[in-house]
């Protein structure tokens, strides 16, 4: 039995359905958040801190007007615990935020009214960090016709033992810039506890300098000052080495090593929809011409 020719509309249609794919098709709802305090993270040495799960997710991400809420759910012994603004150490802990003590099953919610990077912490138990970066909120009428665009750029440290790279959105006069970092072996698999600092400049002029940044088990996060401009961003990144914050003498791995990276506005989603319209113009003018045979 003869096989039918497959044509060139199948080729067309299974491209249409790989470019559709390489756009985001949802926007995630950042309004409001859940962060639960898990069993157990109020005993030193507990796996959470090699997790960063202390705060289950550590790391979360919400819209200006967007609402937090911290729930502890311990059922350990020592399972009072706090969601307060800053770090360990700072002199102003607490004053943007604070949930005081939290008893098992309590709540406590925060409402983020700026944009930009928060970490906060327990107070009585300071190996629990957490993160909150928050965006400008779009305009819900935009949201149908703005298409998402990643940008990705990597570089490798000078013995070939870890990889660094950054991921962001594209560069927008007016707005501020969010990039990840991201650090991995030879093998691909993540870095764990990567010390290290980073600037980025945009037209000579520096956009965002954070010194002694550390990345535990998830990618870092960085958000650069409005940005004057759509051109590019030059991102560098110095490994200070692997190991525990305040035990540099123990840390491994490359060390001073600057890795230079770049957020590169036409290598986006947009790009990569070029391309893909070029092939389908290839394939629909080979087809008229009949250079593909007919199987």
């Amino acid at each position: 039995m003869k096989s039918k020719s497959i044509g060139p509309l199948f080729l067309v249609l299974t491209l249409l359905v790989g470019v559709a794919a390489i756009v985001p098709s949802a926007f995630a709802d950042h309004q409001k958040v859940e962060v639960t305090i898990p069993t157990g993270t109020g005993s030193p040495g507990q796996e959470c801190v090699e997790t960063n799960s202390c705060y289950d997710p550590a790391e979360v991400v919400i819209d200006v007007g967007g609402e937090v809420t911290w729930i502890n759910v311990d059922a350990g012994v020592s399972n009072f615990h706090t969601a307060t603004s800053g770090q360990p150490g700072d002199d102003d802990a607490g004053a943007m935020f604070n949930s005081d003590l939290l008893q098992q099953d309590g709540k406590f919610t925060y409402k983020f009214e700026e944009a930009g990077t928060f970490n906060y912490f327990c107070m009585v138990h300071p190996w629990m960090v957490g993160v909150v970066t928050v965006q400008e909120a779009m305009a819900e009428e935009e949201e149908e016709e703005v298409i998402e665009e990643e940008i990705y750029d990597s570089g490798m440290s000078s013995d070939g033992s870890m990889q660094v790279e950054i991921e962001s959105g594209v560069p927008t006069a007016g707005e501020e810039l969010v990039i990840t970092v991201s650090f991995t072996d030879a093998d691909g698999n993540m870095v764990e506890h990567a010390n290290y600092d980073i600037s980025a400049t945009q037209d000579g002029i520096g956009v965002l300098s954070e010194s002694a940044a550390h990345a535990m088990s998830e990618p870092g996060v960085h958000v650069t000052d409005p940005l004057s401009s759509d051109s590019l961003v030059d991102v560098q990144v110095t490994i200070l080495g692997i190991g525990f914050p305040g035990d540099e003498a123990s840390w491994t791995g490359p060390q001073g090593d600057v890795v230079s990276l770049q957020v590169v506005p036409e290598f986006g989603t947009i790009a990569a929809l070029v391309f893909a319209i070029s092939v389908l113009s290839i394939i629909a003018v080979t087809a008229k011409t009949r250079v593909v045979p007919k199987l």
